[in-house]
């Protein structure tokens, strides 16, 4: 299956969402449009109108049986929701009546316009939703599908097609297939015109003269790109709390700022994300797990302290390219437009307010948001989106807000959530996965261990003994123990590390629409290229940062030994005259509970002289044996062999996802 359009990012935020490949894809998307500015045919950017409708629909013929169909993007789940018919639309979104009837309207009307692909589009209006209104002396229509409302002059071409339409809808991206991907841009050129329906496409078009650019606004841009490059030139992008610092941008834009100042929104940040911390802190319910969160705490904001010249400088450029971009869209501003726009100003008066933004499209299909955040997008975060004007607009159902009214997620009220995977057999785990760990958990809202369900070959120390899923999971526990926002689990299902990442990622998933996900994955060995088919798996509206950025250095023994699973597994073979080395791979605070839940601490205490008690997690006095040692499951002499059964989990997942028929 295709995957819905992907989610569109703001050109500022390239350099956290990208890194430095980010910059360069700001810088050249801002050159290529003072190309087109001024008048250079040749420029590769096209620009669209950013329409402020919901919900977003999907339209057109199914090649596979050539019915044509109406939808949300649930038509791209696993299990499409494709609706053919009325009792389609009932059966497959009745828990939302809003959307029903939206859905209805649109099976009743858009097969008159005679749709060749699939297009997706924004719905803006019914005959339902239309009121009128007298703005400066003149009558308008005005409609409101979702934070914008819009006011047309009743006395214009567009007043009088809207007066005669019942629904409205604004298509921007085409499809050829349920299994082809998005193309920015929709060509309505070829479409009926049918009675009863307004559709249009977003592509700008400017008959004014105004949006040229003169000689002063292109010396601006050129010489706040050329600023950008000096300060992106010293800049370090490697171990960035990027995850953090988009979220606390977001917090600066809500107050009505945005990085005016990049010494003091590095203050802020820093102020941001102890209240931050402080809160989870605080729920613990450990005095020791509230002791370890606040040294974890203490070394991620000296992790960030010690990145202050690179945190201040990605601040700087981002205000740069910001300022550069909203040169640009000024002048779209300035055109003339059919429609007026208004937002809320919180009491339900109407404010005068300019389009949402635009959509720069490159010749690769890359789609970059020009918005000014500190109107639109502010006042995205102040209007309850559940809160429809009253009074002359029609009050609109919640489910219009939301894409598919399958993924709307309850998520943290303050923002979505960026979470680590980081999956392996830890056969078993040690301090260097530990370490890792302790890397994602200081940039990420959450960290997901999962452990992969043992292989037919089982795991086993030297002597026989089998390390289970279950040992696995109770040493990371251990190791993991004061971390805050690390959660272990044992997948039951797949054998592969990768598959069982790739599950959690996808549709079933645990993910809301709107998290960022981040694959774990060493910079030892290309380690991050196991990862290169994520993109395939993650679930629709989810954010993939890129593996090899957020990949990771490996720490080392006190030796300078890289950490090895066989290492301490031969090191536990010898559990009584190796506890040195055990502790190299566990500290020797956690010595005795891992040879605990080995089953190997009745062995050291038997071949002691005269046994005696050692000190656990806690400091207290306890048996270095609890009981007489588990028995050991003893793996049978065979001939080497590869574990045909995870082979087969991969190629079935393969299949699934169309890699190979």
């Amino acid at each position: 299956m295709a995957k819905a359009n992907t989610h569109l990012t703001h050109l500022e935020e390239l350099v956290l969402t990208k890194g430095p490949e980010g910059y360069k894809m700001a810088r050249a998307f801002l050159l290529e449009l003072l190309k087109t500015l001024k008048g250079n045919t040749k420029s590769k950017i096209q620009t669209s109108v950013k329409w402020d409708g919901a919900p977003a629909i999907f339209a057109g013929i199914n090649p596979e049986n050539g019915k044509f169909f109406v939808g949300t993007k649930s038509i791209f789940n696993k299990v499409p929701k494709i609706n053919y018919t009325k009792e389609d639309i009932i059966k497959n979104h009745g828990h939302a009546p809003g959307l029903v009837d939206k859905l209805t309207k649109a099976l009743e009307y858009l097969p008159a316009l005679n749709i060749k692909k699939i297009l997706q589009g924004d719905f803006m209006f019914d005959d339902e939703m239309i009121s009128t209104a007298n703005i400066d002396g003149e009558p308008h229509y005005k409609f409101k599908p979702n934070t914008i409302v819009y006011a047309v002059p009743v006395d214009s071409e567009l007043g009088r097609q809207i007066e005669q339409s019942k629904f409205g809808i604004v298509f921007h991206t085409t499809y050829d297939s349920l299994d082809s991907g998005a193309s920015f841009g929709a060509d309505v050129s070829g479409l009926r015109r049918a009675p009863g329906v307004w559709f249009d496409d977003a592509f700008f078009t400017d008959d004014t003269g105004v949006v040229t650019l003169t000689d002063e606004e292109e010396a601006e841009v050129m010489r706040l790109v050329k600023a950008a490059d000096e300060v992106n030139s010293s800049i370090n992008y490697d171990d960035l709390p990027s995850a953090f610092l988009n979220i606390y941008i977001n917090s600066e834009i809500k107050s009505g700022n945005f990085l005016e100042d990049a010494g003091a929104s590095f203050e802020g940040f820093i102020n941001w994300y102890s209240q931050r911390v402080q809160k989870k802190i605080n729920n613990l319910k450990s005095q020791k797990g509230r002791e370890r969160a606040t040294n974890n705490a203490m070394e991620t904001m000296q992790s960030f302290n010690n990145k202050r010249e690179d945190i201040t400088n990605i601040f700087k450029v981002s205000r740069l390219l910001f300022e550069a971009k909203n040169i640009f869209i000024q002048k779209y501003n300035n055109a003339v437009y059919n429609t007026k726009h208004f937002v809320d100003d919180g009491s339900g008066d109407l404010v005068a307010s300019n389009p949402e933004g635009y959509v720069a499209v490159d010749h690769r299909g890359n789609g970059i948001k020009f918005v000014d955040r500190l109107e639109f997008s502010r006042a995205n975060f102040a209007v309850d989106k559940g809160d429809k004007f009253t009074g002359d607009i029609k009050e609109q159902e919640d489910e219009f807000d939301i894409d598919d009214e399958d993924d709307d997620p309850v998520v943290d009220a303050d923002y979505p959530k960026t979470v680590a995977v980081v999956p392996g057999a830890f056969k078993p785990p040690h301090k260097g996965h530990l370490d890792m760990v302790r890397k994602y958990a200081a940039g990420a809202d959450e960290v997901v261990v999962i452990i992969s369900k043992p292989t037919k070959q089982g795991r086993y120390l030297p002597d026989g003994t089998e390390i289970t899923s279950e040992d696995s999971l109770k040493i990371w526990q251990t190791l993991a123990a004061g971390l805050s926002n690390v959660r272990i689990e044992a997948s039951k299902d797949h054998a592969s590390p990768v598959t069982a990442a790739y599950d959690f990622i996808g549709d079933k998933g645990p993910l809301n629409i709107g998290d960022t996900v981040i694959l774990g994955a060493s910079t030892k060995d290309d380690d991050w290229k196991r990862w290169l088919s994520a993109k395939q798996y993650v679930k629709d509206g989810v954010k993939l940062i890129d593996p090899e950025r957020s990949a990771v250095s490996p720490t080392t023994r006190p030796s300078g030994e890289p950490y090895s699973a066989t290492a301490f597994r031969n090191a536990l073979g010898g559990a009584t005259d190796n506890r040195a080395e055990i502790a190299d791979f566990v500290g020797e605070e956690n010595v005795d509970t891992v040879l605990d839940i080995l089953g190997l601490s009745a062995v050291e205490e038997m071949s002691g002289a005269g046994g005696g008690a050692g000190v656990g997690l806690t400091g207290a006095p306890v048996p270095l044996a609890y009981g007489s040692a588990r028995p050991k499951k003893k793996r049978s002499k065979q001939k080497e062999y590869i574990d045909l059964s995870l082979i087969d989990e991969v190629i079935e997942l393969i299949m699934k996802r169309g890699i190979i028929k």
